[in-house]
């Protein structure tokens, strides 16, 4: 009988595995394979483990510290070379360049990256773009394949020429649908958090940083208020600007119709509690706290970057604006929030939407076969070369 498959998955913080990597990892323990996650464990150690991971604390920085990276760097070719894992799965460009750099070093069999987005759309300085776009092109050369979420993301990795075709697989970020169901009525859910029970109310999720444009958002806010002056706004999530986003709310003016959430463990009964979800990002992956909102049948407005034209169908499940362009938001805003029944009937195709392309069961059955695949083509190399 052959050993378990032994497994691998590095990323920089445990908000992202929580995020993005839960249903593969406990999918692959079902099965009988031993699944290791390391990364910098923060809050969700527990929900992580839930899933049948073993959850190693190994600090990664997010930004960029090389005393710091070199110590990680050596913390996980220690770590491979202890566990000898067959496969090593990267996420998050800073981890996903550590981590594919370890497991050459560590002599790993198979090594594969995601790319959820390449690093260098998060800067328009010239130089950091050149800079990250030579060292994405280097750590490419240390996998054996790719896998990215949208297709944007795949057209762009395949003009720059990081891989070639068969070396780069788009696999969509996906739902566990089951888990879309709200548990209290929104009347509830808007007391708790000591809104009117009759104020319109937008709300959006994301980290607290420069690339998921709150700034923007915040402004067009504020031209929505001037046509709808009972409307709320809740921002949920944590990050280094949160403070620099209160600020910019109370010079706005606008600072007691917005509420700063942080992070929620009921976030999928928030959602339900909206009546629209907004989307400001001035790059994107794919957007999936905007499925998440298509998954409990609410409108979206979101600016068209990255991937969120995969999700979004412009007029039909919310409405696509360009990125930096408050006043287009806010009309966009202001008509959904207008017209409750044309945002009823965009809720209701986004939810269908997600249930025929973004089922969580359909992306872990091609990351299965990808992995199969992967492992099969590395033992037949592996014969031939002896």
């Amino acid at each position: 009988m052959s050993r378990p498959l032994k497994t691998l998955f590095v990323t920089t913080v445990d908000l992202t595995a929580w995020c993005f990597m839960r249903p593969w990892l406990g999918f692959l323990a079902r099965r009988g394979a031993e699944v290791t996650l390391a990364c910098t464990v923060e809050r969700f150690r527990d929900d992580l483990e839930a899933t049948g991971a073993q959850v190693l604390h190994l600090p990664i920085s997010r930004r960029l510290h090389p005393l710091e990276d070199l110590a990680s760097l050596l913390d996980l070719v220690y770590l491979m070379r202890r566990l000898r894992p067959d496969l090593v799965h990267t996420n998050t460009s800073k981890a996903g360049f550590l981590g594919r750099l370890a497991a050459r070093l560590a002599g790993v069999p198979l090594v594969v990256h995601t790319i959820y987005e390449l690093p260098e759309n998060s800067t328009e300085h010239p130089w950091l773009k050149a800079a990250y776009r030579t060292l994405e092109f280097l750590a490419a050369r240390w996998a054996d394949h790719l896998i990215t979420i949208s297709e944007p993301n795949r057209r762009q990795i395949l003009a720059q020429r990081l891989c070639s075709p068969d070396k780069l697989t788009l696999i969509p970020e996906a739902l566990e649908l089951s888990r879309y169901q709200a548990t209290r009525p929104p009347r509830e859910v808007r007391a708790a958090l000591g809104i009117p029970q009759d104020a319109p109310l937008v709300g959006s999720v994301g980290r607290l940083e420069p690339a998921k444009g709150h700034a923007d958002l915040l402004e067009a806010f504020r031209q929505v208020l001037q046509r709808i002056p009972q409307a709320r706004l809740v921002l949920v999530g944590r990050g280094h600007l949160e403070e620099e986003l209160r600020r910019r709310a109370h010079e706005l003016g606008i600072q007691e119709q917005v509420l700063f959430a942080g992070f929620r463990d009921d976030l999928v009964d928030l959602l339900g509690a909206l009546d629209v979800f907004a989307l400001a990002s001035r790059y994107e992956g794919l957007g999936v706290a905007t499925m998440e909102a298509m998954a409990m049948s609410r409108p979206t407005v979101c600016t068209g970057v990255g991937g969120v034209p995969d999700v979004v169908v412009d007029g039909q499940t919310g409405y696509l604006v360009e990125p930096r362009a408050p006043a287009r938001m806010a009309e966009r805003l202001v008509e959904l929030l207008s017209d409750p029944e044309k945002a009823r009937q965009m809720g209701q195709a986004g939810r269908r939407r997600v249930e025929e392309h973004f089922q969580v069961e359909d992306s872990n059955r091609k990351l299965h076969c990808l992995y199969q695949n992967l492992l099969v083509g590395r033992r037949r190399r592996a014969v031939r070369s002896h």
